[in-house]
Parts: C-alpha cells; sequence; structure tokens
C-alpha cells in the first residue's frame, strides 16, 4: 500500500479526525453548525419559516465548498425539515440545487442507525 491507513488499524480513527477537522471549520465559516461522527457530516442550522430560501443558497453553497474540499457523493446527501407538524405545511417543498444535482427533501433519514421524521 502506497498511501492511506488500513481499516481497523489503530492509527486509523486518529488520523481520521486529523484530516476532518477542517471541514468543522469550513462549515463553520458558512455561518452553518455541524456534527461529525466518523464519516459522517451533517450540517444544520435554525431559522425561521420565512428564511427557507436564504438557508437553502447558504446550504448549496457550504455543500459546493465542500465537495471543493474533499471528494464526496452528491447521492450521499439528504435534505431534512425538522418541525413540528403544525409548521410542516410552511417548510419549502423546493430542492437543494448543486452543481450537478438536485435534492429533493425528505420526511425521514437515518443518522448513526436511528430514524429521525
Amino acid at each position: 500500500m502506497t498511501c492511506g491507513v488500513p481499516q481497523g488499524s489503530i492509527l486509523g480513527p486518529v488520523l481520521f479526525l486529523l484530516y476532518a477537522t477542517g471541514i468543522i471549520k469550513l462549515v463553520e465559516e458558512c455561518s452553518l453548525s455541524a456534527h461529525a461522527y466518523t464519516d459522517d457530516l451533517q450540517v444544520h442550522q435554525h431559522v425561521s419559516p420565512a428564511q427557507f430560501s436564504e438557508l437553502m443558497a447558504q446550504m448549496a453553497n457550504c455543500i459546493a465548498r465542500v465537495e471543493a474540499w474533499m471528494a464526496c457523493n452528491p447521492a450521499k446527501i439528504e435534505v431534512i425539515w425538522i418541525r413540528s407538524s403544525r409548521r410542516l405545511v410552511q417548510c419549502t417543498p423546493d430542492p437543494l440545487l448543486l452543481p450537478g444535482a438536485s435534492i429533493l427533501p425528505v420526511r425521514n433519514v437515518r443518522d448513526l442507525g436511528v430514524a429521525v421524521e
């Protein structure tokens, strides 16, 4: 092997953290919040319904910057609006527009094996 870290190695988690630390800073530079665990990254922000369009543009910009920083698969990107059932009708059904991809919001996602609705 000429590069990389073997899966299951003792140094693997530490080396991954060193690699991934910069991505959190990048997301924060976009004025968004991030949660990372192993190779999963969730980018989130709390906004009022009136700010949905602004947030979608902000997310698209952030994802484009993440894609430029590291190779990621747009097919694995999911968008979910976390909201009360009363606020559900105020959420936009518009897709998140990325270069070469259009991602529609979904009703549920899995985060570390837990279903989130």
